[in-house]
C-alpha cells in the first residue's frame, strides 16, 4: 500500500508513514489488508472493499496533551486503521474485529512489517473463552439489529421530522369547568386550540402537564424553538385568559426525533443493493446482517474448538452463509441454526482449557517491547 494513505490524514515525505490533522506526531502504518466479506470468502459483486489496518505512534506521544487518536478513519468506515495501543487494548477485551486481523488470509494482506510479525507470533495471548464469550454475545447483537432494520423496513419514516405539536394533548376550559366527567385529554388538532397564541405555566406538582392561557395576537407562542416556554401569569389574568390544560409527551417528542434521525442516517449510508430482497418483499430480515451473524457464531465454535477465530470460510459453513444471504432459510430457521451453535460452543467451553482471558500484564508488555523495537528500527 505504499504511498495510498487513510482519507482525512495528510502526506509526509516517508511514504509509509502519515501524521493525523490534529497531533503532530508521526504515526506509521506497521499492517493493513482487505477485511470484511471479501476475507471472510462471502463477498458478492456489489460487496463494498474494507480496509482494515494498525498504525503506530512514539511512545512520546502519549505524553503530550493533545492525545493521539485511537483510530483514523475514513467518513463511511470502509478504511479503518487502529493506534497499536488500541490494537492491543482491544484484543485483550476480546473484540472480534481486532482478533480476526491476526488469522487474516495471506491473499488478503497488503502490506506488513516486523512489529507485526512479532504481534502475529504473539496472538495465541489473546485466544480466550472471552473470546468466544464475545463473539457469541456480538452476534446476538446483530439479531436485535436485523429486527430493528426490519422494522424500519417495513415501517418506512416520513422525510419529515415528528412536530412537538403532535405530542400534545389538550383538556379545554370548558370541559374542566362545569364539564361532563371523565375529562380525557384530546389530540391538539381536534380540540382547535392554536399554540401559538397561547402562553403556558407549568401546573404544580405535575410532570409534563402545564396551564395554558389564550394572549391571542399578543402571545408568543408556547413552544419557541425545541424548547417549551413556562410564562410566570399575572394574577389578574388567571382566570380571565385560562383556556385549558396541555399535556406535552416531551420524553415520547424527543424519542421519535432520534428514530426519526437514526432512519435516515441508515438510509443515507446503507448499501442500497443490500436491501432490494427486503424492499421487494421476498424476504422480512437482513440476510445479510443474519449470515454473519451466524459467521460470528462458527468462529467463536472454531476459537473452542481450532483456538483460533474462523475468518476464511470454506466448504459446508460457506455454502450455508451463502445459502443464508440468498434467502433459502426463513428467519426461524436461521434462528434455530444459532441456537443450535451456541448450545456447541457452551459444550466446548465446558472441557476448554483455554484461559479464561488475556493475561494483560503479558498484554502490556507486549505493547511496550513493539513500540520499543519500532521506534529502534527507524532511529
Amino acid at each position: 500500500m505504499a504511498g495510498r494513505l487513510v482519507p482525512g490524514i495528510a502526506r509526509r515525505t516517508d511514504m509509509d508513514s502519515v501524521y493525523t490533522e490534529d497531533h503532530p506526531a508521526a504515526a506509521q502504518i506497521l499492517f493493513d489488508c482487505v477485511a470484511g466479506s471479501r476475507a471472510y470468502g462471502t463477498a458478492q459483486a456489489d460487496s463494498d472493499e474494507d480496509i482494515r489496518g494498525i498504525f503506530v505512534l512514539p511512545a512520546a506521544a502519549y505524553l503530550d496533551l493533545v492525545p493521539p487518536p485511537n483510530q483514523i478513519a475514513d467518513a463511511r468506515n470502509n478504511v479503518v486503521y487502529y493506534s497499536l495501543r488500541r490494537t492491543i487494548d482491544l484484543l485483550g477485551a476480546a473484540n472480534p474485529s481486532l482478533l480476526e486481523l491476526l488469522y487474516m488470509p495471506a491473499d488478503c494482506v497488503r502490506r506488513s512489517s516486523p512489529e507485526m510479525e512479532q504481534l502475529l507470533q504473539q496472538r495465541t495471548l489473546f485466544i480466550s473463552r472471552r473470546c468466544a464469550d464475545a463473539h457469541v454475545g456480538y452476534a446476538f447483537s446483530q439479531i436485535r439489529k436485523a429486527r430493528g432494520q426490519n422494522k424500519w423496513i417495513n415501517q418506512p419514516k416520513s422525510g419529515t421530522a415528528p412536530r412537538k405539536e403532535d405530542y400534545c394533548h389538550v383538556i379545554p376550559r370548558e370541559r374542566l369547568v362545569g364539564g361532563a366527567a371523565p375529562c380525557r385529554p384530546q389530540g391538539l388538532a381536534a380540540s382547535g386550540l392554536d399554540l401559538t397564541r397561547h402562553h403556558a405555566a407549568r401546573l404544580e406538582h405535575a410532570r409534563d402537564l402545564y396551564r395554558l392561557y389564550d394572549y391571542g395576537d399578543a402571545a408568543r407562542g408556547v413552544f419557541r424553538g425545541d424548547a417549551l416556554a413556562v410564562e410566570a401569569i399575572a394574577a389578574a389574568e388567571e382566570s380571565t385568559r385560562f383556556a385549558g390544560l396541555l399535556l406535552f409527551n416531551e420524553q415520547g417528542w424527543k424519542q421519535a426525533v432520534a428514530d426519526h434521525q437514526n432512519y435516515w442516517t441508515w438510509r443515507r449510508e446503507r448499501n442500497e443493493a443490500r436491501w432490494r430482497q427486503q424492499e421487494a418483499g421476498e424476504l422480512d430480515f437482513d440476510a445479510k446482517n443474519l449470515m454473519h451473524t451466524i459467521r460470528l457464531l462458527l468462529s467463536g465454535k472454531s476459537i473452542l474448538e481450532r483456538g483460533e477465530p474462523l475468518v476464511r470460510v470454506s466448504g459446508e459453513a460457506l455454502q450455508l452463509l451463502r445459502d443464508i444471504r440468498t434467502g433459502r432459510y426463513r428467519y426461524a430457521e436461521i434462528l434455530a441454526i444459532a441456537d443450535g451453535i451456541v448450545a456447541d460452543c457452551e459444550h466446548l467451553k465446558a472441557c476448554s482449557d483455554l484461559p479464561e482471558e488475556t493475561d494483560a500484564a503479558a498484554a502490556n508488555a507486549l505493547l511496550f517491547r513493539l513500540t520499543e523495537a519500532w521506534e529502534a528500527r527507524c532511529r
